[in-house]
């Protein structure tokens, strides 16, 4: 790769010495393989590159199934204004097979985020295309101010993308802005709606431009990067007529229906259509022509058969689409099904949903009929009146038959009747539940597509969990398995069963900001039917002691997934303000929350942290109202919780920070047939582990801890060996 890096910067210096604005030239020619190792181009995600970024026949190959994503240059662009211009080729050859995301960015020189543009299929009008998008910052395709390029673009064919990015708000094209085969800055482009951060970023220094590969986003080949300080640094379009990516397709309809017809089209600057009918042009009049002037038009009330074209042109010349044959059958019939409902068997709390599509003379309407279980007529379902209904969140009393009557200019005509049974939630461990996550679990996302499932656990929790102002009543829960956050909305504290009560709670489940939770009123069922408790004054699982270093860097991790919410301890721990080591002082607050930082060893520049996130709200007994702020912990025990990519260590009483060891204890032993039974007092708060060995020298194993008891220690042992030695130590 030396001899590639050589002839790269020979041609960047080059290019550089014809167009003094030019800040970075690559028109990828490599030969065939990675290019995160050719001293230009690096892999600044993730952490431990996969070496997946490659370039074939002199295209960087943006594909869903990598993941290393790639930046150039790794030293500051050398600015001479306010404003940085980008362009290159993008031609996609598969659609995200979700909504899309983001796959190029300017990032400063401390890799964050400037101006990102985005691929996406949210807004397409024309079927199989795509959009661009651009923000200022924004990472998500759904997040306010993301703006979108009026132009459904089509697979297999290549534009050139230009973006920029201004940091002074004042100017013309202040944030970030993007065009699609432009000819001109004057052109048509679009811009993010949340300039309001503009002023704000003046001292950004734009550094890199980079392209990232993530899961679902389809397949891009990206050719010809070019970065400048003017627009016509980056413009490099000669001339282009237009292209027809996407044909008007033919048709079938019946006298009266409407169409709509479409193409996809690319070129040099702005872009014109005119549709013809039967080679004579259209105009839109209102009421049965609309959008004769742009690529996508609608034909009502149809009379007569016709071919129908489009002719796209710009500044370079023009096209004529294929001919559309839009066949009109004016013979009247009766309405007939192309698609019709089928029976469903689901859980509770699933969206079960019947389409039925049907055909015939215009004008059609729908109307679904529904005979519960056990009776003896259909009724009409008031407002379900569309060709799918949705029974959604569905109830065991949305059990039974259903079928649609179709209505026509010629008759109508019901569809066969389909029946519907709604099943009771299945019963699933916490574990299970955990292993339906994945690692990214930002945002919010349903756990086994939205249904109900019954689950059984101790609360471990010994306060609400909740802001000063919330009306949700807010808890966890384990299983002999795993942990999971309880969430009911509108329920407020009164609705949050005591540490130790074993509940019931059925629901369905999701992630909400990383953390899996249960929510046994979701869409305002009534709380009372899904949750109940089944005894009180249980123990409570004996918690683990954590993996620090791990959970505070990998907490997205299988590691992380497997103990989030689960009752844990850490031991030995020093405890700030901050991430930085800010020393703590004074008490906890009244009615407020405190997030504070522990470290395993005294605060260095860079040291692992947890952070530590203290709920002393709601006026609870067991809070921390006016507690001192320990410095330091000889153990802490509470919640594993995660907020997005930060897992929090919750204590929901003050006792649970153990800044003191337990005084010394003895451990008392007793044999009856057969079984071992150590017994010892505890201090509540601490934790508890018991140790055995066939010989008093060891080798000792742990066989039980770390143990939280509330009252006592016990530990059975049945038919031991015929020599046993224990110890019990705290933690």
């Amino acid at each position: 790769m030396k001899k590639i890096t050589a002839l790269l910067i020979y041609s960047l210096f080059t290019t550089i010495s014809l167009r003094a604005d030019v800040l970075f030239s690559d028109n990828l020619n490599y030969p065939d393989g990675c290019i995160e190792t050719d001293g230009l181009w690096y892999a600044y995600a993730p952490a431990s590159p996969h070496q997946d970024a490659f370039v074939t026949n002199d295209f960087l190959i943006l594909n869903q199934a990598n993941s290393d994503s790639v930046a150039a240059p790794s030293s500051n662009f050398t600015i001479a204004s306010s404003i940085v211009f980008a362009s290159f080729t993008i031609n996609v050859s598969s659609l995200p097979t979700l909504k899309g995301g983001y796959f190029c960015s300017f990032k400063s020189s401390t890799n964050v985020y400037i101006a990102n543009v985005f691929i996406a299929t949210t807004n397409t009008i024309v079927p199989g295309t795509y959009q661009l998008g651009i923000a200022n910052a924004a990472t998500s395709v759904s997040a306010a101010g993301v703006a979108f390029f009026p132009l459904d673009l089509a697979t297999d064919i290549t534009y050139q993308v230009v973006f920029s990015y201004d940091v002074n708000s004042s100017d013309p094209l202040a944030g970030a802005t993007l065009w699609v085969n432009p000819a001109s800055v004057s052109d048509v482009n679009v811009y993010p709606i949340d300039l309001v951060t503009n002023a704000a970023q003046s001292s950004i220094v734009i550094s890199q431009i980079a392209f990232s590969q993530y899961f679902n986003q389809g397949v891009a080949a990206i050719g010809n990067i070019l970065v400048g300080t003017t627009f016509g640094d980056v413009v490099t379009n000669t001339p282009q007529a237009p292209v027809i990516g996407i044909q008007p397709q033919d048709t079938n309809v019946y006298s009266g229906d409407n169409v709509t017809l479409y193409v996809a089209a690319s070129g040099t600057g702005q872009l014109t259509y005119q549709w013809l009918s039967n080679s004579i042009p259209l105009s839109d009049d209102g009421v049965t022509v609309s959008g004769s002037l742009s690529n996508i038009v609608t034909l009502s009330s149809l009379q007569n058969s016709a071919g129908y074209s489009v002719v796209v042109a710009n500044s370079s010349g023009s096209v004529t689409s294929r001919v559309a044959m839009v066949a009109v059958d004016s013979t009247p019939t009766p309405p007939f099904f192309t698609s019709l409902p089928q029976s469903v068997t689901n859980s509770l709390g699933f969206t079960i949903t019947l389409t039925a599509v049907a055909n015939g003379t215009p004008p059609l309407s729908y109307q679904w009929y529904f005979e519960p279980t056990n009776t003896a007529s259909f009724t009409l379902l008031s407002g379900q009146t569309n060709t799918t209904l949705s029974l959604t969140n569905a109830q065991f009393m949305q059990s039974g038959f259903y079928y649609v009557a179709v209505t026509g200019g010629a008759g109508n005509t019901n569809s066969p009747t389909n029946s519907v049974l709604v099943t009771p939630p299945i019963n699933v461990t916490i574990a299970y539940l955990h292993s339906l996550m994945t690692t990214n679990q930002s945002g919010s996302y349903d756990i086994g597509a939205g249904a109900y499932v019954n689950i059984q656990g101790v609360v471990t929790s010994f306060a609400p969990l909740s802001g000063t102002n919330s009306v949700a009543g807010e808890y966890y829960i384990q299983d002999g398995t795993s942990g999971i956050f309880v969430y009911i909305g509108n329920q407020g504290s009164n609705s949050v069963p005591p540490a130790g009560a074993w509940v019931s709670v059925t629901g369905p489940c999701q992630v909400y900001n990383g953390q899996l939770e249960i929510d046994p009123n979701l869409n305002g069922n009534a709380v009372t039917n899904n949750v109940s408790v089944l005894s009180y004054n249980n123990p409570l699982p004996a918690s683990q002691s954590i993996d620090f270093a791990l959970m505070a860097t990998n907490s997205l991790g299988a590691y992380g997934i497997q103990i989030q919410n689960s009752l844990v301890t850490v031991t030995n721990v020093y405890i700030y303000s901050s991430k930085t080591g800010g020393s703590v002082s004074g008490n906890f607050a009244t009615n407020e929350a405190t997030k504070l930082y522990m470290t395993t060893q005294p605060y260095a520049v860079g040291a692992k942290y947890l952070t530590l996130y203290v709920y002393a709200v709601n006026g609870e007994a067991t809070n921390f109202w006016g507690q001192l702020i320990p410095g330091q912990a000889y153990e802490i025990t509470g919640i594993m919780g995660q907020f997005d990519s930060t897992p929090e260590l919750y204590p929901t009483r003050y006792v649970d920070i153990v800044t003191n060891l337990p005084a010394p204890f003895a451990v008392s032993i007793a044999q009856t047939n057969g079984v071992s039974q150590l017994s010892w007092p505890t201090v509540t708060g601490s934790t508890y582990s018991v140790y055995r060995a066939t010989n008093i020298t060891g080798p000792w194993n742990r066989t039980f801890g770390l143990g939280y008891f509330p009252s006592s220690g016990i530990y059975t042992q049945t038919n031991p060996p015929d020599t046993q030695f224990y110890k019990v130590s705290s933690p």
